[in-house]
C-alpha cells in the first residue's frame, strides 16, 4: 500500500484479506462529505465519499491527488470507489461523477497487466433501463455472485446466482403460499381431535350412524366438518345438537371431556349467527350472536381454534376470543376491525369490557345463544359473581346452554339464574355411571410425604422405559409447588415443561401447543390444565398430594384416556392424606403398595433439590400452607397443619420455615399456632 500525499499518512489501512476491510481517509484529506458505511459479522465495506479519497480503477490501488480528482472531474480518467469482498475486489462506478463502467473497456495496472473484462450493466448508475431490459430479455446475463451491491441488482434477486428478473419468481411464491395453505388445513384437521381413522381403530366407538348432513345445520359446515374428517356424530353430539339447534331452547347438559361436547354448541352457535344476519342487515358493525364463557384461557383458545375449523366456507363471519393476560386496547382494536360474530371469553376479561367499553355492551344487546362450558369449573375458580353481572348485561330473550361433567348443586343453583324454567336436561353420562374413562387404570401409591419428589422421579423413569411414545402430565398443589418439580424434573436430564398462573399467557400458550403437538415429553402444570383443554394421546396422569375435591380428581385423569383410548392415572398421597379415598370410594381406583426408592435415585434427586433457589423454596413453601389450610379435612386442625408445613419445608431444603405476614396469618388463623414464624 501507497502512503498519503507525501508520505505523510496511509491511503488505505486495515487490510485484512480474511475478515474484515476498511478504507481510512488519510488524514491529509477534505472532509467535504460524510463516509458511508456497512459493517457486517464476516465482511466490512466502508465508502469513503470520492471528495474525501478515490483510487483508479485496478487490482494496483494508489491514492489520487488534486490532480487526480480534477481529471477525474473532466472525465478523462476512469475514476471509482472501491467496494472490498472477501474474496474479491469490485469496482463500482461512482454515483458522484455520473460515470458508467463500459462492458468493453479495460484498465492496466502499473505492471501492465490486464483485468478480465467483465459484461456488467449497472443501471442505477448511468445506464438506461430500457438498456438493461434488452441486454435481459437477450439472456445476454452473466454471473453474478451474492456479495453485489442490491443497488446494482435492482430488480433482480440477490440471493440467486444468475440475474433472474422478479416477475419470474412470481410462479414459486404461488407455489409457497399453496404449500403453507395446504399445511394449515392439514394442522385444521388436528384441531377438533384426531381423524376419522382414529375412531375406526377404537374397540368402543363414541360415533353413531348419524350424519352431520342429517343434523339440520348449514351445508357449508358440513363441508368443513368432511374436510376436517367428520362425517358422523358422536354419542354426545346426536344426545345435544336436535335440542340445542332449536331456537330458544334452553339445555342443561352433563357430558363427560373428551366426547366432542365442544361441537355439541359451536356448531348451534354458528347456526345462531347465521340466522341472526339474516334479519339485522342495517348495523355497520355486526353485533355479537353468540357468546361462550369457559373458565381457562387455554380453553378459550381451543375453542376458538376449533370454531375457526368449523367457519372455514362461512365468508364474512369471524370468532374472536378475550382473555387475561393481554393488552386492554389491543383487545378493543381488535374486536373492532376484525369480524366478530361469536366470541369467546373468560368472565373475569369480558367483565372488564363489559364495565369500561360502552360501545361493546351495545354489540352484546344482539346476543341470540349464550354457552357456559365447564360450568362446574366456572363456579370452583369462583366467577358466580361475574357469571352473575355478565348475565345482567345480556338481553333476556335468548337460548343458553350450560354443559358440565358434574352436577353439583352450585351448578344447580346457577342454572337457576341462567336457564328458563322450561329448560331440558340432557345426561349423556348416564345416572350411577362411572364419571371416568373406562379405559384408565386407577391406581393409589400412599408414600411418606418427604419422599414425594423422589417417588415422581421413579415412576417417570419406569413408565419412560416402557413407553416408547410416552406423554405424560403431572398435577402438583400449586403454582409454585409446581415450577419447584419442573426445575427438579429439569436438572434431572428430563425433557419437561411447565404451564402454571404465574407464567405469562403467551409462554403458556405455546407450551400448550407444543405439548400437544408432541410426544415423549412430560408436562408439569397445576389446575390451569385440569379441564377442557385437549391433549391427545396422554400415556400418564400423576396427581401429585390430595386434589381438592372428588370433581378435581376425576377432571384431572381426563386428561388421559381421551376418545377411547387407554391410558393410566396414579394418585401420590401421604398417610395422612388417605381421607381422600372415602370421597372418590366408587370409583375404580386400586391401592397399590410403594415401591422402595433405589439410593441412588434418592441422591440425584436431593442434589437437584439443593440447585433450586431459595426464593422458589420458600414461596412453595407458602403456596403448600395455604393449599392444605384451605382444604377442610387438614387445615382444621392448625398445630397439625403447622407441623406438616414445616416437615415439607425440611424436605425441600429449607433449614428453618419462612415468616408469614401478620395480616396472612390472621386471615389463615394461624397466629399465635406453635411452629408458624410472624414476619416483624
Amino acid at each position: 500500500m501507497e502512503a498519503g500525499a507525501g508520505g505523510k499518512g496511509p491511503g488505505l489501512a486495515a487490510f485484512n484479506p480474511k475478515r474484515e476491510y476498511r478504507t481510512v481517509a488519510p488524514w491529509w484529506s477534505h472532509w467535504n462529505a460524510p463516509s458511508l458505511g456497512f459493517f457486517g459479522p464476516k465482511r466490512c465495506y466502508s465508502v469513503m465519499s470520492p471528495c474525501t479519497v478515490s483510487w483508479q480503477l485496478g487490482v494496483g490501488l494508489r491514492p489520487l491527488g488534486a490532480g487526480g480528482l480534477a481529471k477525474a472531474r473532466n472525465g478523462t480518467d476512469e475514476t471509482a470507489l472501491a467496494l472490498f469482498n472477501q474474496e474479491r475486489l469490485y469496482s463500482v462506478a461512482a454515483r458522484r461523477f455520473g460515470r458508467k463502467w463500459r462492458p468493453d473497456s479495460s484498465d492496466e495496472d502499473e505492471e501492465g497487466a490486464t483485468t478480465p473484462k467483465r459484461n456488467l450493466r449497472f443501471g442505477k448508475f448511468g445506464a438506461s433501463s430500457e438498456e438493461d431490459s434488452e441486454s435481459d430479455e437477450s439472456g445476454d446475463t452473466s454471473t453474478i455472485r451474492r456479495r453485489w451491491s442490491s443497488a446494482a441488482l435492482r430488480n433482480c434477486d440477490m440471493k440467486k446466482e444468475r440475474r433472474v428478473l422478479k416477475s419470474y419468481e412470481e410462479e414459486s411464491n404461488d407455489l409457497a403460499g399453496r404449500i403453507r395453505e395446504l399445511r394449515e388445513e392439514i394442522k385444521n384437521r388436528e384441531v377438533l381431535g384426531t381423524e376419522r381413522r382414529r375412531y375406526e381403530s377404537r374397540g368402543e366407538s363414541l360415533l353413531t350412524s348419524k350424519r352431520f348432513d342429517e343434523c339440520g345445520i348449514s351445508p357449508l359446515t358440513v363441508k368443513a366438518l368432511a374436510d376436517a374428517g367428520y362425517v358422523q356424530t358422536t354419542v354426545v353430539q346426536e344426545a345435544a345438537l336436535p335440542i340445542c339447534l332449536e331456537a330458544g331452547k334452553d339445555v342443561l347438559i352433563k357430558a363427560k371431556t373428551g366426547t366432542g361436547k365442544s361441537a355439541a354448541f359451536l356448531l348451534p352457535a354458528i347456526e345462531s349467527v347465521l340466522n341472526g344476519m339474516k334479519s339485522n342487515t342495517n348495523h355497520r358493525v355486526s353485533p355479537i350472536f353468540a357468546l361462550v364463557l369457559c373458565p381457562t384461557r387455554e380453553l378459550a383458545i381451543q375453542l376458538t381454534a376449533e370454531a375457526n375449523v368449523l367457519l372455514k366456507y362461512h365468508k364474512g363471519i369471524g370468532v374472536q376470543s378475550l382473555i387475561g393476560g393481554t393488552r386492554f386496547k389491543l383487545d378493543q382494536r381488535r374486536l373492532e376491525s376484525d369480524p366478530c360474530q361469536i366470541l369467546v371469553a373468560t368472565p373475569g376479561r369480558l367483565l372488564d369490557h363489559i364495565e369500561n367499553k360502552s360501545s361493546f355492551s351495545v354489540r352484546l344487546m344482539g346476543l341470540k345463544l349464550l354457552v357456559l362450558d365447564e360450568a362446574d369449573h366456572l363456579l370452583d375458580l369462583g366467577f358466580c359473581k361475574d357469571i352473575e353481572k355478565i348475565v345482567d348485561s345480556l338481553p333476556r330473550q335468548r337460548q343458553t346452554l350450560l354443559f358440565s361433567a358434574t352436577i353439583p348443586k352450585e351448578v344447580r343453583r346457577v342454572s337457576q339464574l341462567v336457564l328458563k324454567r322450561d329448560h331440558v336436561f340432557v345426561d349423556t353420562v348416564g345416572l350411577g355411571a362411572v364419571e371416568t374413562p373406562t379405559k384408565v387404570q386407577q391406581s393409589c401409591l400412599v408414600v411418606l410425604h418427604e419422599l414425594h419428589f423422589h417417588m415422581v422421579h421413579r415412576l417417570l423413569l419406569e413408565h419412560i422405559d416402557r413407553e416408547v411414545d410416552y406423554k405424560v402430565i403431572v398435577f402438583c398443589t400449586t403454582a409454585m409447588v409446581t415450577e419447584f418439580m419442573y426445575i427438579m424434573l429439569r436438572d434431572l436430564k428430563l425433557n419437561v415443561r411447565e404451564i402454571h398462573s404465574r407464567k405469562p399467557q403467551l409462554y403458556r400458550t405455546r407450551i400448550s401447543e407444543e405439548f400437544r403437538d408432541s410426544n415423549r415429553l412430560i408436562l408439569v402444570t397445576s389446575d390451569v390444565s385440569t379441564r377442557g383443554v385437549n391433549y391427545p394421546d396422554v400415556t400418564l396422569v400423576i396427581q401429585v398430594g390430595a386434589p381438592p375435591d372428588r370433581e378435581h380428581y376425576i377432571h384431572r385423569l381426563g386428561r388421559t384416556g381421551r376418545e377411547g383410548k387407554s391410558g393410566k392415572g396414579i394418585l401420590l398421597l401421604a398417610p395422612w392424606e388417605e381421607y381422600f379415598l372415602n370421597e372418590i370410594g366408587d370409583l375404580p381406583v386400586e391401592k397399590h403398595t410403594a415401591p422402595d426408592i433405589d439410593q441412588e435415585i434418592k441422591q440425584k434427586v436431593d442434589d437437584s433439590i439443593k440447585i433450586v433457589d431459595m426464593s422458589i423454596k420458600e414461596a412453595a413453601y407458602h403456596a403448600w400452607l395455604g393449599y392444605y389450610n384451605s382444604i377442610a379435612d387438614i387445615g382444621r386442625d392448625k398445630t397439625m397443619l403447622a407441623d406438616l408445613a414445616n416437615r415439607f419445608g425440611a424436605s425441600i431444603g429449607l433449614e428453618k420455615p419462612p415468616a408469614i405476614y401478620r395480616k396472612t396469618a390472621l386471615k389463615m388463623g394461624l397466629k399465635d399456632v406453635p411452629g408458624i414464624r410472624i414476619r416483624k
